[in-house]
């Protein structure tokens, strides 16, 4: 389920989950969804860009990962679809070389808390990673993923993006970290900003903790997972939740290796052979 998009919102907007609101689908296929908008060519994609007031619009694979293939629409001409970051597409190109070759969804862009003014525009989010070991949740590691350089996505691995190490309880910044050629480079402040970053806590840390710790236990069949949660003025909003986490986030950011002695148990205890 989690690696559903669609089926994920549906499954977390059932549960109370605060998400972002689906706006449509874009499937060529005979999928049926609900409480969305099907778009299927070129005519339905104008007319709902037509009639939507709801601008930026994010857009995303409904199977994908690493935010491959993720971008944002910022409105729309007669003829052309505005896409942030690339030239303007007709509908018809948007469609045939993107849209048509895998089923997207579409959702209403969060406005980052006020915490990310000067820093970024898009949306930055904690992945946390989240352990069910012997029936109990566990919240293990926090690290905050920052879109830069124009980027519109979060996802480490676009280059520019930057990624801070989070003390757990506090929800204090305390790393900051790029990658380069997969080389960790570590920094003093936020690169290329005025601000510091380095000691400052992010917002309604006991709020996104509770949230998260909500959204694990909805998925307890999954004992190695996470979740990603954006900050806004309105509380956090989980963005996705993963079956599993990519190891080297968590080393890059902590700079230390994620085989602890606690994390070896767990891995044993659930079988894995090390």
């Amino acid at each position: 389920m989690t690696e559903n998009k669609w089926l994920s919102s549906v499954f977390l907007k059932q549960n109370g989950i605060p998400i972002p609101e689906s706006k449509a689908i874009f499937d060529v296929g005979v999928q049926l969804y609900r409480d969305a908008p099907k778009l299927q060519n070129a005519d339905d994609l104008k007319s709902f860009l037509t009639e939507c007031k709801d601008y930026p619009m994010f857009a995303k694979p409904i199977g994908g990962m690493w935010s491959a293939g993720a971008f944002r629409i910022t409105g729309h001409t007669d003829t052309h679809v505005l896409v942030d970051g690339s030239e303007p597409v007709t509908f018809a190109e948007l469609v045939d070389g993107t849209l048509a070759k895998t089923p997207y969804i579409v959702q209403s862009c969060l406005k980052p808390h006020s915490f990310f003014e000067g820093i970024t525009d898009a949306t930055a989010t904690v992945r946390c990673l989240n352990l069910i070991h012997n029936g109990t949740f566990k919240g293990l590691h926090t690290v905050l993923k920052v879109p830069q350089k124009g980027n519109v996505a979060d996802n480490f691995w676009w280059s520019g993006n930057v990624l801070c190490n989070l003390d757990h309880e506090t929800g204090e910044i305390k790393s900051i970290v790029t990658s380069e050629g997969g080389r960790r480079i570590v920094h003093d402040a936020l690169p290329d900003n005025a601000r510091t970053l380095l000691g400052e806590h992010l917002p309604c840390w006991s709020e996104l903790r509770a949230l998260n710790e909500q959204v694990a236990l909805l998925h307890a069949a999954n004992r190695y997972g996470s979740t990603d949660i954006a900050l806004t003025e309105n509380g956090p909003v989980v963005i996705e939740v993963n079956n599993g986490c990519a190891f080297e986030l968590i080393q890059m950011a902590t700079g230390e290796g994620l085989l602890t002695g606690e994390m070896t148990q767990f891995f044993q205890d659930c079988g894995a052979k090390l």
